[in-house]
């Protein structure tokens, strides 16, 4: 049932042409001509991030030899580091740009908007990663960019009046093409549909939500509650399945793939999805569990295995979903900022002007 009124909403979405509402609040200062010395800085550093030319080929960094694969392979993890290395730091320079977006002068704001105009550009001419053979972690590689790249794209409308280009508008969705093409297939098979999956159909919610797309939202909304029904009773809280077999890592890969699961349910609500009710209000129990495993306060479930601990960049979710409800999860007392990733553009606390 939710399927088939997942496609309604996408045929009366796109029959009503309503804008799709962005996951940020627009609060852009007045416009200003551009810091010329900021700019000429900025697009400078660009310079040293030139369209990433190879293929998507790279291999797991973890021990395949492990059911788990919970053990990082030195050799593999230092490959994939090579093989990654110009695209992640891609993603942080786009990260970089978009939080001098944050900044109170609107002169840096607009420098940071221009150039943020051109190095996309220069990506977006090139088609990267959009190419159509990849390995399975290039599929992985190629979701968390569309990812973090449609979540950059999102603050700088929200922070600055920035507006893609034709030519970033048609990279944005091919990837996104990519995406489904990979993504779509493996929701024939829950046993192997996992956080891979979550981040699929947020990468390409988020592409919607730039594109104005109603189809592509009705296709990530129908992933969203493929991950919902999941989420699994265990002594002590909830946990998902596919996740708590990751050994040492169960409690860093529940943080990890809650992360596509609140933006979604942030992004659908602000569009008039109820992702929070029905079987949606099992993702409060999935956070308030991976907040325990984040304070390790030993609360709520327990894997048998000693954990890794959870790095804050995992919790990029928590401001979202304290934005919302912050009754029920409060953040640290000034510390929205400290939890942020690069598949999420950096911290996204701080990007609503008031609570809904």
């Amino acid at each position: 049932m939710r399927l088939l009124m997942g496609m309604l909403l996408g045929l009366v979405a796109g029959c009503s042409q309503a804008a799709l509402v962005p996951l940020f609040d627009s609060q852009f200062l007045d416009p200003a001509k551009p810091d010329a010395r900021a700019l000429s800085r900025c697009q400078a550093e660009s310079q040293g991030y030139p369209p990433y030319p190879g293929q998507l080929r790279m291999g797991s960094k973890y021990d395949q030899g492990q059911v788990s694969k919970d053990v990082l392979d030195k050799k593999a993890a230092r490959q994939y580091q090579a093989q990654v290395e110009a695209i992640y730091g891609y993603l942080a320079f786009l990260g970089q740009i978009t939080e001098y977006m944050r900044k109170p002068d609107p002169a840096i704001r607009a420098a940071a908007k221009a150039c943020f105009s051109t190095t996309l550009e220069r990506w977006a001419e090139a088609e990267s990663l959009t190419q159509r053979e990849a390995s399975k972690q290039g599929e992985a590689v190629r979701k968390w960019f569309l990812s973090a790249l449609a979540t950059n794209m999102m603050k700088a409308q929200a922070l600055t009046d920035w507006q893609a280009s034709d030519r970033q508008r048609d990279w944005l969705a091919l990837l996104a093409d990519r995406v489904q093409a990979y993504a779509t297939p493996r929701r024939q098979r829950m046993d192997l549909y996992n956080n891979h999956d979550y981040w699929s159909s947020w990468a390409v919610m988020a592409a919607a939500l730039v594109l104005d797309d109603p189809a592509r939202l009705s296709w990530a909304e129908q992933g969203y509650w493929l991950a919902i029904g999941q989420i699994t009773p265990r002594k002590g809280g909830v946990v998902l399945p596919l996740e708590a077999a990751r050994g040492k890592r169960a409690e860093e890969y529940h943080a990890f793939a809650i992360t596509p699961l609140i933006l979604m349910a942030e992004a659908g609500t602000r569009n008039g999805l109820a992702l929070y009710d029905g079987d949606g209000q099992q993702l409060h129990a999935l956070a308030a569990q991976v907040v325990h495993f984040w304070a390790g306060d030993g609360k709520g479930v327990a894997f048998a295995q000693r954990q890794e601990s959870i790095d804050d960049h995992k919790m990029a979710w928590w401001p979202v979903y304290a934005h919302r409800f912050p009754e029920r999860l409060p953040l640290p007392a000034g510390d929205a900022d400290r939890f942020g990733s690069r598949f999420t553009g950096g911290s996204l606390g701080g990007l609503w002007e008031a609570p809904p």
